[in-house]
């Protein structure tokens, strides 16, 4: 069986995923804006690695046009949602499952570094953070917690190399 890593990334979490899992694996990687059919022709399994932003992985859309229905696809999204935050989980795989039905899912927690950030993603990371600012701390999501800590602290770093076992 032949596999290979693709991924895709703006701030870096999803790259630096890919590169460990790619790595120990011994599979090859490339970003899904250098994919091609072709390089994909042999393939059985492709395991695709993406950021998430607003709820959706980028780069799944582009990667759904090089797919072939005979290759199996595991879909690692990778974003400041944790495990626990049931609703926010469940939106990421609503959009997975719509392009991608039957593709195995799995979520890592990455990070988010202010420093990093454009004017319109700091304006957007200001505005959540003022929001969850008024809730009570347990009624918080652990996003929203993370996203407290990029605006006070500069940023929320949750990358975590051992869950890389959880990748079928």
């Amino acid at each position: 069986m032949k596999n290979i890593v693709v991924y895709g990334t703006k701030k870096g979490s999803s790259e630096i995923y890919a590169k460990a899992f790619a790595k120990e694996n011994d599979y090859p990687i490339l970003e899904y804006t250098d994919l091609t059919s072709m390089e994909l022709a042999s393939v059985d399994r492709v395991y695709y690695f993406g950021s998430v932003y607003a709820g959706n992985v980028l780069g799944l859309e582009e990667v759904k046009k090089k797919v072939t229905e005979n290759q199996s696809l595991v879909i690692i999204s990778v974003g400041l949602t944790s495990i626990y935050d049931q609703e926010k989980l469940e939106e990421i795989q609503q959009g997975i499952i719509e392009l991608f039905p039957d593709a195995e899912h799995v979520h890592l927690r990455g990070r988010l570094v202010k420093e990093q950030l454009k004017l319109p993603e700091k304006l957007i990371i200001k505005m959540i953070s003022k929001s969850s600012a008024k809730k009570e701390e347990e009624e918080k999501l652990d996003i929203e917690k993370a996203i407290e800590a990029v605006v006070s602290e500069g940023k929320a770093d949750y990358i975590d190399l051992a869950e890389l076992v959880r990748i079928p």
